[in-house]
C-alpha cells in the first residue's frame, strides 16, 4: 500500500459498511464505526479503530511517518473480508422474520385461546 491510498481506501471502506450494513451519516470510518456499534465483532472494531487513529497519523506531515503500513494493510483486509461476507438481502429478510415470527405466534396463540373457548362453552 502506497501512502496515497489510505484516505481513499478507508473512505471506500466507509462505504463498503455503508452498502452491506446500511450504516448513514457522514463517509468516514470514524461516523459508520458509531451508527454500527454492535454489529461489529470485537476484533473488527479494533481495526476500525486503528484505521481511524492512522487517518489522524496520516493528517499531520510530521506524524505519517509513525503509521505501520503492513498492519494498516492487515486492518483493511479484515475489515473488508468481514465486510464482503454480509448479504444485506438475507439481513433484510431475517430482520423481516424477526418482526414476523412473534406476531404469527401471538395470532396461534389468539386462535388457540378461542378454540378453546368455543370448546367450553359448548358451541362447538
Amino acid at each position: 500500500m502506497t501512502e496515497q491510498t489510505l484516505p481513499e481506501s478507508n473512505a471506500a471502506l466507509a462505504e463498503l459498511m455503508r452498502a452491506k450494513l446500511g450504516a448513514g451519516g457522514a463517509d468516514t470510518l470514524e461516523s459508520k464505526l458509531r451508527r454500527v456499534p454492535g454489529l461489529l465483532p470485537r476484533s473488527v472494531k479494533r481495526d476500525v479503530r486503528y484505521l481511524i487513529q492512522m487517518q489522524k497519523l496520516w493528517d499531520h506531515p510530521k506524524l505519517r511517518r509513525q503509521i505501520d503500513y503492513t498492519r494498516v494493510e492487515r486492518a483493511q483486509a479484515n475489515l473488508r473480508a468481514f465486510l464482503e461476507k454480509i448479504d444485506p438481502k438475507d439481513r433484510l429478510m431475517g430482520r423481516f422474520i424477526g418482526i414476523l415470527a412473534p406476531l404469527m405466534l401471538n395470532i396461534l396463540l389468539i386462535f388457540a385461546a378461542f378454540v378453546c373457548w368455543l370448546v367450553w362453552t359448548g358451541r362447538v
